[in-house]
């Protein structure tokens, strides 16, 4: 995934602005049950290690919440540990490992961002293969708890762009490290990690940031986030396993619940379902066969088209497509190719929720469910502590965000 240039971010209208975290923040100072002692943003020396001295000033609440990832393996079922886990390795612990190692993911109302934006335009696709070859829509449970570090120097969150809240700034990701510089360099974030680079020791902290306003696909309420894993400065395959020793953190072992020092989240996977069963292309009839498409590679070898558009700056022309793919700059319309991704998954499960391989795939979770189960947000959130209208959790990715009113939701920390 690619983070968009920030010269070409816009506000949208329901954003807040930084102005409204200001009135917040000097027209009320509740009592709440935010644990950081210190108001301001904490700088620390560069190549300290502060991963566990605020531990005692700032106590991380877990945090449940839902993500989706689009990729090109599908899901094996561990029929001992009655899990999902990747295809890829031969050991479970292995398995278990590559399905979150120093990767991307999105929030489920944004999902389909990645995959219109980078990887079905005609002009990327090649040999009858989307990019990376992406098949599978899997949705991951997540539990986080973030490094006391790292929120406490990444505790004034006033712009969604740069990090939302309870994160770290979002850092993009491929084939197991952060993404280098053409000079070979990496993300100061990305060293603040494992204290890299002369930057301070923050711990494995996910970032996430709001994606919402590409002109090839505004996805609102679109999240992307970053899990890094152990060695994050290595490709999978030259993290040695004294690289991984020596940098460990991030995605906690099978069993263990994260603590924001040995390991920062853990995953389930709840199921998975076909991109090509989601917008259709395995219910369209093949005219040379007179059968049904069995998937994306023969449609395509057949002379179909799934998505062409034209881009110049903010104008998107569409050219050829399928319907599901129909105005592709269009929130609204967005919007409900989200919803449909989510209606296709519960309707997956209602006819046979088991795969091919034995696996049980479950119900997503919703917003209201996840929100019962987790703390406030001011209870991780300096922020959020102090906004005069408190915070409310919103959508299955738990993203708080900062009331400008006493909406319905909204949790102010002299509540409780």
């Amino acid at each position: 995934m690619r983070i968009a240039s920030t010269l070409s971010l816009v506000l949208c209208a329901s954003m807040i602005t930084t102005n409204h975290l200001v009135e917040a923040l000097s027209r009320c100072k509740v009592k709440g049950n935010y644990q950081n002692s210190s108001s301001s943003l904490s700088v620390h020396p560069a190549g300290t290690d502060h991963s566990s001295d605020t531990a005692e000033k700032l106590s991380f609440g877990k945090v449940t919440s839902l993500q989706a990832r689009v990729q090109g393996d599908r899901p094996q079922w561990n029929v001992d540990m009655q899990r999902f886990v990747s295809s890829h390795y031969d050991t479970f612990d292995g398995k278990f490992r590559a399905s979150l190692d120093t990767v991307n993911m999105a929030s489920v109302e944004g999902a389909l961002k990645y995959v219109q934006a980078e990887c079905i335009n005609a002009s990327v696709v090649t040999n009858c293969k989307r990019k990376n070859n992406i098949k599978y829509i899997v949705f991951y449970q997540t539990t986080v708890v973030q490094p006391p570090a790292s929120m406490e120097y990444y505790a004034n969150a006033t712009n969604e762009y740069n990090f939302t809240v309870e994160h770290c700034p979002f850092v993009p990701m491929d084939g197991g490290r952060c993404n280098p510089s053409a000079d070979g360099s990496f993300p100061k974030e990305c060293n603040q990690y494992i204290g890299a680079a002369g930057e301070p020791k923050l711990g494995f902290c996910v970032g996430g940031t709001l994606q919402d306003n590409e002109a090839i696909a505004p996805y609102p309420h679109n999240y992307w986030f970053s899990f890094p894993n152990s060695c994050p400065l290595e490709l999978w395959d030259h993290k040695t396993d004294a690289c991984r020793k020596e940098f460990a953190g991030g995605l906690c072992p099978q069993g263990v619940e994260p603590d924001g020092e040995t390991c920062t989240f853990s995953y389930d996977i709840l199921g998975y379902i076909l991109l090509d069963d989601v917008v259709g292309i395995t219910s369209m009839v093949n005219p040379n066969t007179g059968d049904k498409y069995a998937d994306y590679h023969e449609f395509c070898e057949a002379g179909g088209v799934e998505f062409s558009v034209s881009v110049a700056g903010d104008n998107v022309t569409w050219l050829d497509g399928i319907e599901f793919w129909d105005s592709p700059g269009d929130s609204d319309a967005n919007v409900k190719r989200s919803e449909k991704v989510v209606g296709a998954y519960a309707d997956l499960l209602k006819k046979n929720p088991v795969a091919s391989d034995g696996g049980v795939m479950r119900p997503l979770p919703t917003a209201d469910e996840l929100m019962t189960s987790n703390p406030p947000c001011y209870r991780n959130s300096k922020i959020c502590a102090e906004a005069k209208f408190g915070c409310k959790r919103t959508y299955r990715s738990q993203i708080c965000e900062v009331c400008t009113s006493s909406d319905l939701g909204c949790v102010m920390a002299e509540s409780y």
